[in-house]
């Protein structure tokens, strides 16, 4: 028998149905159209993947839309202004994953939403004439869904407190019901990476496959909705099964030993009186190693000839058009991005403001005497960096609106390298003591399309793409022109300095055709040289290196004694140069993954992943031995840890 049912419930329950089965559609539709931007708007494609190979992923993603719906809808008490906020925060969604897809390659990740804050530099990477565009199609949509709202209220009047008090109370307990459920829901599903998560364990029993190494793989994979939830909230980096604090002590001793041994040839304070100065150059890449397209002229000849000088190679980059300051972050700490969780993807977003202070070079070097200057010609908001440089240990943050000259070049409405240089050269002559000053350009940010009243011709290319690339280019030669002005000027002074420069990523310049004719390495590939106005001496020539060894080999090259913990990047730079995500250099294979890494370098790597899950997300049992500077240190952490 069934369950009795008046017939002003079954009327009511038949009205409902309509409203819920249209949020249904609604839901699917919002899932599929964000799908249908990550597919590059292929029908083919998304047919293929969301009905055909994954139609349980398809259901479990619309669920979490059809939630979220809900959500809104208990909140505002009206479907139609449910889905127009919907329909709007899915056209925003799309536009944002369809550019950053153009321009780096990359799908929209959770993280990316402290950009929601920084209008005026979206603006600019995108172009005003896209946003304008955006805006006015957002418009018209809630124009439209609005006025559909309005018909449709005034053919079913909202029933009132006053005309109708129990259908009110009913609404009420239904809204308020409905809104628990979907926080409830969507506060379980925020822990989607959390160790039991059912819903998980539901995508992966659904065919879901996680691509650890690319994100972009991931939401073609599992659906932009599955993409999302991949890269929320988890930890840095997974807990070792090894890991304490006895084989934390194991691995100190063994680098103490490497310390000690290393040192017992080296001067000590070799860099103590030396000012050394980091210049991350803001896409500052080798276009004549650039496969598919020609140049008149070498656009940055200084900066050839002082590499075929000094110690010099080629940076891997972990990311294409993007990733600043994860490369800042691995030459400042010494930490690898590959050896964090995939969904790490910044952390100075997503790690370091949680800590009152974070393991550095900043720090080893305050030891042995020096200040600590960051300077970046831009907000102080990008990349969290107002709070991150003071937790790294930089006593002062020069930024746009602080520095001595701010000047830009033409219609580039960035300011010029050579200015950023001219504040670096100020901040050496104004300090009494020593200075490790960190240098982030910002002239070569993209865009580069009609910023400079002479671009450089480039054959090969075509319509935008020439564009952006011969502004490029023109900018490349201004950074390489202001260079040799810098390093001009520091030849004759009579401070010692030292200066580590390197190109941090590519612009998201080139046509998929070059990409892919250059290949991966290809477009992950930058320059990086050490030089100094005292003898320094010249490291072995390379194929790769990765950002984390450049503080060592500055070490090695001036021969100053080094702490334990660059004891072990030295020894890991001679076994595994570069490492990205899921693949690491060996010098004979190249690239591979970590199953075909000989013995030797397998032992090496598993000891720097213990110290980097140590000093980044652990107990740091490690930093105090693995931080001392010289020799004296070294002995004091051998004393430590034989007690």
């Amino acid at each position: 028998m069934g369950i009795p049912v008046s017939a002003e419930t079954a009327h009511w329950l038949r009205r409902a149905a309509v409203p819920v089965l249209v949020s249904v559609v609604c839901a699917l539709f919002s899932y599929l159209a964000l799908d249908l931007v990550q597919n590059d708007f292929g029908l083919g494609s998304l047919y293929k993947r969301d009905v055909v190979q994954g139609p349980l992923l398809t259901l479990l993603g619309t669920f979490v839309v059809w939630v979220v719906l809900v959500l809104v809808w208990a909140v505002v008490g009206r479907l139609a202004v449910a889905v127009a906020v919907l329909m709007v925060l899915t056209a925003l969604l799309g536009y944002a994953n369809h550019m950053k897809m153009t321009l780096r390659l990359e799908p929209i990740l959770p993280s990316d939403l402290v950009y929601v804050s920084q209008l005026g530099f979206l603006t600019e990477m995108v172009g005003p004439s896209d946003v304008l565009l955006l805006v006015v199609a957002v418009a018209l949509v809630t124009v439209a869904i609005v006025a559909g709202a309005r018909r449709l209220t005034r053919s079913r009047p909202r029933a009132s407190r006053r005309s109708d008090p129990h259908a009110w109370r009913r609404s009420v307990l239904s809204r308020l019901v409905a809104g628990v459920l979907s926080v409830s829901f969507l506060a379980y599903v925020g822990n989607f990476n959390h160790p039991g998560n059912n819903f998980r364990d539901a995508y992966e029993a659904s065919g879901a496959e996680w691509a650890y190494w690319a994100q972009g793989a991931n939401y073609l994979r599992n659906g932009f909705v599955g993409g999302v939830l991949y890269n929320l909230d988890m930890t840095a980096m997974d807990r070792p099964p090894d890991y304490t604090r006895a084989s934390m002590e194991d691995i100190v001793r063994r680098y103490v030993d490497v310390a000690d041994r290393t040192n017992r040839d080296r001067r000590p304070g070799v860099l103590d009186d030396v000012n050394i100065v980091h210049v991350l150059s803001e896409s500052f890449t080798d276009p004549t190693k650039m496969s598919g397209i020609r140049l008149e002229d070498d656009p940055i000849p200084f900066t050839h000839r002082l590499m075929s000088e000094t110690t010099s190679g080629t940076m891997l980059a972990q990311k294409y058009g993007a990733g600043t300051a994860n490369m800042e972050f691995e030459a400042l700490t010494g930490m690898s991005m590959s050896q964090f969780t995939p969904q790490m993807d910044s952390p100075y977003q997503m790690l370091v403001p949680e800590y009152s202070s974070f393991p550095s070079a900043v720090q080893l070097l305050d030891d042995r005497g020096h200040d600590a200057v960051a300077i970046h010609p831009y907000t102080t908001q990008l990349y969290r960096r107002e709070t991150v440089y003071p937790v790294l240990g930089m006593d002062e943050f020069i930024s746009e609106g602080e520095m001595q000259s701010e000047a830009t070049i033409d219609d580039n409405p960035r300011i010029s390298d050579a200015s950023a240089y001219e504040e670096v050269s100020y901040q050496l002559e104004r300090s009494d003591r020593p200075l490790l000053v960190n240098l982030v350009t910002m002239q070569n940010h993209f865009p580069s399309r009609s910023v400079y009243d002479d671009p450089v011709a480039v054959s090969g290319l075509s319509g935008n793409h020439e564009e952006h690339v011969a502004g490029y280019v023109r900018g490349l030669s201004y950074a390489d022109a202001a260079l040799e002005d810098f390093i001009g000027e520091l030849e004759g002074s009579s401070e010692k300095t030292a200066v580590i420069f390197y190109g941090d990523h590519h612009p998201p310049v080139w046509p998929k055709r070059i990409r892919e004719k250059n290949g991966e390495v290809g477009v992950l590939s930058t320059p990086y040289f050490l030089w100094a106005n005292f003898p320094l001496d010249r490291l072995p020539a390379e194929r790769l290196t990765s950002p984390i060894h450049f503080m060592p080999m500055l070490y090695d090259a001036a021969g100053a004694q080094v702490p334990p913990y660059y004891a072990l990047l030295s020894r890991l730079h001679e076994l595994v140069p570069a490492m990205e995500q899921g693949r690491y250099l060996d010098r004979g294979k190249g690239l591979v993954p970590e199953s075909e890494l000989g013995p030797q370098a397998t032992q090496v790597l598993q000891d720097y992943r213990m110290v980097q899950y140590d000093l980044a997300v652990g107990e740091r049992y490690s930093q105090e031995a693995l931080f001392g500077s010289g020799a004296d240190a070294v002995s004091a952490a051998r004393t430590a840890v034989q007690q």
